[in-house]
């Protein structure tokens, strides 16, 4: 049995992953959209206002691992009783041992010491759910990318899955038809299909249809866009909502949109320049001055918990 702990685990690294990506442009689909504040023009103030009612309340972001993982299954439940028997989850990991320069130096190995906590809460809220109980076994499928799995009889989940690993997640799936199964923080690229799910036309169909067969249940995502600081989050069923922090007081989210599919990097960088106050709709001066205060606060806060020497 492995012994499943970020501390005595080793995980060879070979390559670095970078830590909260932006994803690449995609072509923006044809939506329904209703944000949550709007400026619009008159003559269409009251279809947007017929749309805004059907949506939800906005969705509060979580503050913290604790926070994201109960939102997360709450999700992935709601999404099971639903019969969505294959999710896909993104958790908004937390660093550890950041750098100024880099949040991840370690790498994978690095996010897999943020990540195996919070997986491992996360299957122990699942399992309480009537159908899912039952003890789980953890391996690691591939120690250079750090892709693991836990696997009981109805409840299983893969950690990291590549293209490359994606034979095994058929394995694991194929194993519980009627079971639920999570592919968490898979590291393919959306928009990037012909090298990360193979080359081969055939071999490129299978795995794009085995990634399709996974629902999005819980998406927690940070993005980094023309010195704004974005979060995206769906929480199955609700739509996908987009969160901007206030430049002056990065502690205060507001939701500025919701949309009925996951948005575009495209959708959102024009959604960003569309708010009054966010950085993106500055001009390059101000965004270059705002991000130089922002490292020199950084370094200032750094230095100051570094121990004397």
């Amino acid at each position: 049995m492995i012994a499943f702990t970020a501390k005595t685990h080793p995980l060879p690294l070979r390559r670095k992953q970078a830590g909260h990506r932006a994803p690449p442009p995609a072509a923006a689909p044809r939506v329904a959209a209703a944000p949550c504040r709007s400026r619009r023009a008159p003559h269409r103030l009251q279809a947007m206002a017929t749309a805004a009612e059907a949506m939800p309340q906005p969705m509060v972001i979580p503050r913290g691992p604790q926070e994201t993982v109960q939102q997360a299954a709450a999700a992935c439940i709601r999404a099971f009783q639903a019969g969505v028997r294959r999710q896909r989850v993104e958790l908004l990991l937390p660093l550890v041992g950041a750098t100024d320069l880099d949040d991840w130096p370690g790498g994978i190995r690095q996010q897999f010491k943020a990540a195996q906590p919070m997986v491992e809460e996360l299957l122990r809220e699942l399992k309480k759910e009537p159908g899912l109980e039952g003890p789980l076994s953890a391996r690691i499928i591939e120690d250079g990318d750090a892709v693991a799995a836990w696997e009981g009889k109805s409840l299983a989940a893969v950690l990291f899955p590549t293209g490359e690993t994606l034979k095994e997640v058929r394995k694991v799936a194929d194993a519980r038809k009627d079971g639920l199964v999570l592919i968490i923080n898979p590291q393919w690229n959306n928009g990037n299909v012909v090298s990360d799910l193979g080359f081969l036309p055939w071999q490129r169909k299978a795995n794009e249809e085995l990634v399709a067969g996974f629902r999005e249940a819980y998406i927690l995502k940070q993005l980094r866009m023309n010195s704004d600081d974005v979060r995206l989050l769906y929480s199955y069923p609700s739509p996908w909502q987009i969160n901007l922090s206030r430049p002056n007081d990065p502690t205060k989210s507001e939701c500025v949109a919701q949309r009925e599919q996951r948005p575009s990097y495209k959708e959102l960088e024009a959604l960003m320049r569309g708010v009054d106050w966010s950085m993106s709709s500055k001009p390059l001066g101000e965004r270059l001055q705002y991000e130089a205060a922002f490292l020199r606060k950084s370094l200032d806060s750094n230095s100051s918990q570094q121990p004397p020497q």
